[in-house]
């Protein structure tokens, strides 16, 4: 069984900007995905802003997560040559 914080990051890459929202009804726009750490016992996600500010969000009150528009991986970013191909023949 996979929890929900190994389900949440499992999707999101590195570097790559996303808009966040969370269940209160927030949204954090442009935010970069860092990685993750574990805060008392928890996986968090770790996002940083344009003003270099770190947010830390706990998956389990993440309700949703958006790539921002134009960041997309390259297929050299997935490092798996079936996808590579597959982007490369359309």
């Amino acid at each position: 069984m996979k929890y929900l914080h190994e389900i949440t990051t499992e999707f999101l890459n590195e570097g790559v900007e996303y808009s966040v929202g969370t269940s209160d009804g927030k949204v954090f726009n442009n935010l970069v995905y860092k990685g993750s750490k574990n805060f008392g016992g928890k996986n968090m996600m770790c996002f940083e802003n344009l003003n270099k500010s770190q947010i830390t969000i706990n998956p389990s009150y993440n309700s949703f997560t958006i790539e921002e528009q134009g960041q997309f991986p390259m297929p050299e970013d997935l490092n798996n040559q079936k996808t590579k191909e597959t982007l490369d023949n359309g």
